[in-house]
């Protein structure tokens, strides 16, 4: 079953467009961490869309974002200096650079350093996505569709209810948050390129599942940027930051916005910020590794003075 979705997650990938949150099946809320917290209070608003908070006031972004002034907790935070766009360290097949970039803070937000994955994740593996996007209405809708021929002219009728040939939708209200939901992975080792540069990338399918995942999750508009969560033991990891979004059915012009509006079937893709880590390490140390480099700058500074 996983193969199959993993082949129909690839033949959908011409589908995708980049995002500029998280909505979630079960609820209108999860918007302060959940009892679990991988890191809610790191992701913050940036530009009408998301960016993570990585430590020593580094913050990761997509490209397609841009830097500018970031905010944490309801307060402010004016970027600086130049921006690092990553990149796809010369992969035959892959644009040069890619929808990522780092840039720093003017002052320390107070939040702790993430880890950064080490290893790629592997499909079925739980996630907790939290972004900043669109608010969702309370209720389904419901519509019955006539697919056209080319782009952007699939015919949409609202209706009463549920029933036989019936499209449930999720459409969007107003209003951004930090949320948080879960899913699993479901498309692993993709090369997407949403018009921003290739990504290395893997990805999550909304299934509508309720019963199974009450906090079933899905990027929508103003996800871009956010992060993407994996626990590993009894630590959590950066493993992915959301960059675009698509949809298995096919369906085009869909009411509330392709980007902002959740159908069945919807589709997150993430960077696979494994690929990725060597080169955010050379500009942001490891925690651990920056505590060490600091007891060892303080012992030098200590031999010095004697």
């Amino acid at each position: 079953m996983i193969a199959f979705r993993y082949a129909t997650f690839l033949l959908s990938l011409s589908l995708l467009e980049p995002l500029q949150a998280v909505q979630v099946l079960g609820t209108t809320g999860n918007t302060t961490a959940p009892p679990d917290d991988p890191g809610f209070a790191n992701v913050g608003s940036l530009n009408g869309a998301s960016a993570v908070y990585l430590g020593n006031r580094w913050v990761l972004t997509a490209s397609h974002v841009g830097p500018g002034t970031v905010t944490f907790g309801g307060a402010p935070y004016a970027g600086i200096g130049p921006v690092t766009q990553l990149s796809n360290q010369s992969t035959p097949g892959m644009t040069l650079n890619t929808d990522l970039i780092l840039f720093q803070i003017g002052a320390d937000p107070g939040l702790p350093a993430l880890s950064i994955a080490s290893a790629a994740p592997v499909l079925g593996d739980d996630v907790v996505m939290i972004g900043n996007g669109v608010n969702r209405g309370s209720t389904r809708s419901y519509f019955t569709v006539v697919q056209g021929p080319g782009n952007g002219d699939d015919i949409w009728t609202s209706v009463g209810g549920p029933g036989p040939g019936v499209v449930t939708v999720f459409l969007p209200y107003s209003g951004n948050a930090v949320r948080w939901g879960t899913n699993d992975v479901e498309g692993i080792n993709l090369d997407v390129n949403s018009g921003s540069g290739t990504v290395r990338s893997f990805g999550t399918i909304y299934n509508d599942d309720l019963a199974g995942r009450p906090n079933e999750a899905q990027g929508v508009l103003g996800d871009s940027g956010s992060a993407v969560f994996h626990k590993v033991g009894a630590n959590w990891e950066l493993s992915g930051m959301t960059h675009a979004v698509g949809t298995l059915s096919g369906f085009d012009n869909i009411p509330g916005g392709s980007s902002s509006a959740v159908v069945n079937n919807s589709i997150t893709v993430m960077a696979d910020l494994s690929f990725y880590r060597t080169q955010i390490l050379a500009v942001i140390p490891e925690p651990g590794s920056a505590s060490l480099a600091a007891v060892a700058a303080l012992g030098l500074l200590r031999r010095r003075r004697a």
